[in-house]
């Protein structure tokens, strides 16, 4: 969107003008949306002029006028837009499916009902009539999955266009009055051909914020909430279609199955909104992208399914770390985390486990205060398992049934300057009273406090959070938890961190302040941070961090006066580092913080957009020598060595009918740590005004230096505490080819494709054994030829059925084997959705799911024309779904 960070200024230098004002009028008889400001009451309402430029000469006079009304009556408010253009036949008028950005001419009215400030919603109508809206919230983020229903038409005359929008007050939280309100408001509008942005209340690229700085809209007088009962039936059917596998009982190549549920919506008042759902659809969603993951925490995907989607952002509790939070509702109906029994043949377990039902409220006190509640319940779920040799299938439980709930307050104050809230998550697992699941904590808690504070004009900031978490359960779910890969407390270098074979319980803080200037060319913060060892949020939440001291800062740098050759460029330098709590035992030793250097980073961006409308991105990251506790998979510390990356990249006018963005990115690691090599484009054409196809190709070719393979205590190695730490180098190729092609046959009906192919292999050479802790020393064995079942001429070996040996001591005999490591990866995935809304809020979807994959395990080697006949020759799984919802509202 376009409200973008900025705050009302006008051209430097010059003094600040007084806020503007809107003012609305009530309106008796009815308005037809059809996009003619015929009706005579158009012709009496105040009107809305005078924008000025956000984009290219910041508060400049826009280039041609652009005139907003607004109008109101019990159920909806209706604005009415004069875009003037002397040159009618150049409005862009690209089509789009809904929601969807576009190369188009458009105009957008926000408003701040409860004129707090902080939240707020955006409408946006483009010259094509495609429709898109945000709720925006924290003054400065927005939620692009927000969606209402509401009506628009367009047309263009020989003046330039008209638009027309009615936004239903259901649609909106506000107080109702007998008395007049003021509402808050901005309008913007963007014209392609010159690619300018103008505002009626300009928000300066120069400071943040978005609803702070909208201009009041007055004459609103609402004396009643409007009625808000929602409902949305679906029925769905399904059908699969896949691969039989001979022997297995559970599939024959085929499936159908059918459901039916229900969404419901209910207004408390005009503020409050209570959501439920029974046998909620996720279904009709895309597919997770595939990544081949060789990390030792687990991988972040997005939330994709509708009911979680929607109004989310009040559970919103971020930690340090892009994907970190304290709330991640893809645990809520999770994959299963029982696998077969040992010595079953064949499984058939759930994808998910059901989620019997779940309710959420959500809304705003005149006061200020948010409030967000949600609860969910998954069934307890089972397999099935197929022993062979008896001919017998046999049940299992597959997961436990769970209850969910998360709780969020947060009141705003100081004119929305400032807030303080609160968030609590829960999650209890009824565990079977066979032991089968005492693997998995029965409780876990975890509680928050964040805040901002914003001062001189919201130039400077405070702001941060304080978490805690508590998980209880048996002594074998404490000891998993202490051993994972976000904890490993069994280090046996650690001078902080102690196992507790006993333990039943686990409990942690995770805390950060940040001190922020956000107005003006010069921005810059500081931050401080800690992880306790005990914080575990991963029941409810999402979090892989580490215990950690925490700390760095970031100055920038932003010029937005076009000059001879860009529209506006920018700098940032930002540094950060992060030790160990092993530091603490000897605080004023300066080798011992050396030692509990765990990450650190120095970086500098640069970007530039050039006067021809070209985009420039440039970079240097620089890592310093620090600590890996993560390489030995809760071994000892492993030296990681510094390295450098540098990248490169550029985007052309995105208006054109194609544009390319093409990037380079290069890294190097010292001591033969390995380095990386990554090519990568986006390309973009539109050969019609409703086809856009998208493709991004990536190609990237490295080495590591030292890949961890596993642990063996096979004959004890006293210099790194009695194990042996095994390595490889790693040669890795990947190409992928991420494909999007867009048709849009009206704003209603639209047809969209994905597809992701990936080529990926990964070659394991030179086995290693580390030497001592806090190196990057290893031993490096010999290849040599199986034979006599022992490894001739070397240390390490590949027998006939395909295991790696290792001999550690030289004697002839192998003292460890795991299986080749060596592989190819090639994987498809894609879909193909027709997506009609043959009525306002109720849609009709045809889908084609299908994936493809196959795995070549010894070979390693990365050979396209090889890989892509493998990949299009692999089986196929196809899903077809025809799915209808209706919405009604009483």
């Amino acid at each position: 969107m376009v409200l973008g960070s900025g705050g009302a200024v006008a051209q430097r230098g010059s003094a600040p003008e007084p806020p503007r004002t809107v003012r609305a009028l009530v309106v008796s008889s009815p308005i037809d949306i059809d996009g003619r400001l015929d009706e005579p009451v158009w012709a009496t309402a105040p009107a809305a002029t005078g924008f000025v430029q956000r984009e290219p000469v910041e508060g400049a006079p826009a280039e041609h006028d652009t005139d907003v009304r607004i109008l109101f009556d019990a159920g909806a408010i209706y604005i009415g837009v004069r875009l003037h253009d002397p040159e009618p036949h150049t409005i862009a008028r690209q089509l789009v499916r809904r929601d969807q950005w576009g190369q188009y001419d458009y105009f957008e009215v926000g408003l701040d009902p409860n004129r707090d400030r902080r939240t707020g919603y955006l409408f946006r109508v483009s010259a094509a009539n495609v429709q898109r809206d945000e709720y925006l919230y924290d003054d400065n983020e927005e939620d692009e999955a927000w969606d209402a229903t509401w009506s628009s038409a367009v047309q263009i005359d020989g003046e330039g266009w008209t638009a027309e929008l009615r936004i239903p007050l259901s649609q909106l939280r506000y107080e109702a009055s007998a008395d007049e309100q003021t509402w808050g408001v901005n309008f913007v509008r963007y014209r392609l051909r010159s690619n300018e942005t103008s505002m009626f209340s300009l928000i300066s690229r120069l400071q943040e914020g978005i609803v702070s700085q909208f201009v009041p809209l007055e004459g609103i007088q609402l004396a009643s909430a409007s009625r808000r009962i929602e409902m949305r039936p679906y029925v769905l059917s399904q059908a699969w279609v896949g691969p039989a596998e001979i022997g297995n009982p559970f599939t024959d190549g085929s499936d159908v199955s059918a459901r039916t549920g229900i969404d419901i919506r209910y207004g408390l008042g005009a503020q409050f909104t209570l959501d439920a759902t029974i046998n909620p659809d996720f279904g009709q969603v895309e597919a997770d992208p595939a990544v081949i993951n060789l990390t030792a925490f687990e991988q972040f995907f997005e939330e994709r399914r509708p009911f979680f989607v929607e109004d989310a952002r009040v559970f919103d509790f971020s930690l340090s770390g892009r994907t970190n939070r304290l709330f991640y509702s893809r645990r809520i109906g999770r994959t299963p985390h029982s696998d077969a029994p040992d010595g079953a043949d064949f499984a058939d377990v759930p994808d998910a486990a059901s989620i019997l039902g779940a309710a959420k409220l959500t809304g705003r006190t005149a006061g200020g205060l948010s409030v967000g509640a949600l609860v969910a319940l998954t069934d307890r779920e089972k397999g099935r398992a197929y022993f062979a040799d008896v001919d017998e299938i046999r049940s299992f439980r597959a997961e436990p049934r769970s209850e969910f709930g998360v709780f969020r307050l947060q009141q705003d104050f100081n004119d929305g300057a400032s807030t303080i809230g609160g968030i609590a998550t829960l999650m209890h697992r009824d565990l079977p009273g066979d032991r089968s699941f005492d693997f998995l904590p029965s409780n876990a808690i975890s509680a928050g406090l964040d805040w901002e504070h914003q001062w001189g004009d919201r130039t400077w900031a405070f702001f941060g959070y304080l978490s805690g978490s508590h998980v209880r359960g048996d002594s074998v779910a404490m000891i998993r938890l202490q051993r994972a890969s976000n904890h490993f407390f069994q280090r046996p270098d650690s001078r902080w961190l102690e196992m507790d074979s006993s333990a039943t319980s686990l409990t942690g803080i995770d805390w950060r302040m940040t001190f922020e200037r956000r107005r003006g060319d010069w921005t810059g913060s500081i931050w401080a941070a800690q992880v306790t060892s005990g914080y575990e949020v991963n029941d409810a939440g999402f979090s892989t961090r580490q215990e950690v001291l925490d700390g760095g800062f970031r100055i920038g740098y932003l010029n937005i006066e076009p000059g001879p050759l860009f529209r506006s460029y920018s700098a940032r330098f930002w540094t950060f580092h992060n030790w160990s709590h092993d530091a603490l035992r000897d605080p004023w030793s300066t080798s011992a913080w050396g030692r509990a250097h765990m990450s650190g980073s120095f970086n500098l961006n640069l970007e530039a957009e050039l006067l021809n409308n070209w985009e420039v991105e440039a970079s240097v990251n620089a890592r310093p020598e620090t600590m890996d506790r993560t390489a030995t998979r809760g071994g000892p510390l492993m030296l990681a060595p510094r390295s450098v990356q540098a990248e490169l990249g550029f985007q052309t006018d995105r208006r054109h009918k194609l544009s390319i963005g093409p990037s380079v990115m290069i890294e190097r690691r010292a001591l033969d740590a390995g380095s990386e090599l990554q090519l990568s484009a986006e390309i973009e054409l539109r050969p019609s005004s409703n086809v856009e196809i998208e493709v991004e190709p990536e190609w990237s070719r490295g080495s590591t230096g030292a890949q961890y393979i596993g642990t063996t205590r096979a004959l004890p190695f006293s210099p790194t505490f009695g194990a042996r730490y095994v390595f490889a180098r790693l040669e890795r190729r990947e190409l992928g080819l991420e494909t999007r092609v867009n048709v849009a046959f009206s704003p209603h009906l639209s047809l969209q494709i994905f597809a992701q192919p990936l080529l990926s292999s990964g070659d394991y050479t030179d086995y290693l054994q580390l030497l001592a802790p806090e190196t990057f020393s290893f031993d490096t064995f010999a290849d040599g030829s199986f034979a006599g079942g022992a490894c001739a001429g070397g240390r390490t070996c590949v027998d006939g059925e395909g295991r790696r040996l290792i001999d550690f001591d030289g004697d002839g005999q192998p003292d460890f084997s795991f299986r080749d490591r060596d592989f190819n990866v090639r994987s498809l995935i894609g879909n193909a959705v027709l997506r009609w809304e043959y009525r306002p809020g109720s849609t009709l979807f045809l889908v084609w799911q299908r994936r493809q994959e196959d795995e070549l395990r010894g070979t390693g080697n990365f050979r396209f024309r090889r890989d892509a006949d493998a990949l299009f020759a692999a089986p196929a799984e196809n899903i077809f779904m025809i799915k209808l919802n209706y919405w009604l509202s009483l």
